[in-house]
This record gives structure tokens, sequence and C-alpha cells, in this order.
């Protein structure tokens, strides 16, 4: 529960401290993790669900977390955080970030965290 209760810390912080980037089309890298051009990958699944999860390359938490920042703040404008929890399914580990869209819907975007969450 601890480690909880400091994951969930560290990406608020993240959040906060973390401007919005400027938005490039065409591949991009988010902490060794490749996705396509913006207004495609909005009409893809990835991340929307366990099977989909965004799958995060880093080693260590502190660069996963702000990659996960990244990932959003690229496929997102206009965005706020609402929640961010960690969850474990088929034993691996997640965190699954449900964020307000602009126009005031909220969606749930997953990271598959299992490389430097253990």
């Amino acid at each position: 529960m601890n480690i909880r209760i400091l994951l969930s810390l560290v990406i608020i912080i993240t959040a906060i401290y973390c401007s919005p980037g400027k938005k490039t089309a065409g591949a991009t890298d988010v902490g060794s993790t490749v996705a396509t051009d913006s207004v495609a990958r909005r009409n893809t699944d990835l991340g929307s669900s366990f099977e989909t999860a965004v799958m995060i390359k880093e080693t260590t938490e502190s660069a996963g977390v702000p990659a996960e920042y990244k990932w959003i703040r690229e496929h997102y404008s206009g965005y706020k955080v609402v929640r961010q929890s960690l969850m474990e399914h088929k034993k691996t580990y997640f965190d699954v970030i449900t964020i307000q869209l602009s126009d005031g819907k909220t969606t749930d975007v997953y990271f598959n965290i299992s490389r430097f969450f253990k």
C-alpha cells in the first residue's frame, strides 16, 4: 500500500511540473515507445485497455513516470489529470491514468509499467 501512495505522489508531482509539450507529426519516441502521427494514434485502441496498454520501456520509476505523461501530452491536447491508479492484471502492473479531455469527457489511459515497477 505504501508503494502505491508513493507512486501516486510521484505521478501527481510530475504532472504538476510537466508543462504540455509541442505536438509533432510523424513517429515519436516516448520512453522508448514508438507512436505514429497524433491523428492516427487517436483512431487506434493504443492505451485504451490492459490488452492495448502503452508499453513504457524505461527501467526506472524516475524515467518511466515522465514518459507516461509525455505520451499523454503528445496524444491528448488540453487534457487534465483526474486520477491515477496502480493496477495489477494477469500478474502485470499497470498505471491507469484517467484524464478529462477538452470536451469534458473522461477516458482511461493504460500503461504497462512492468519494466520499472516490480
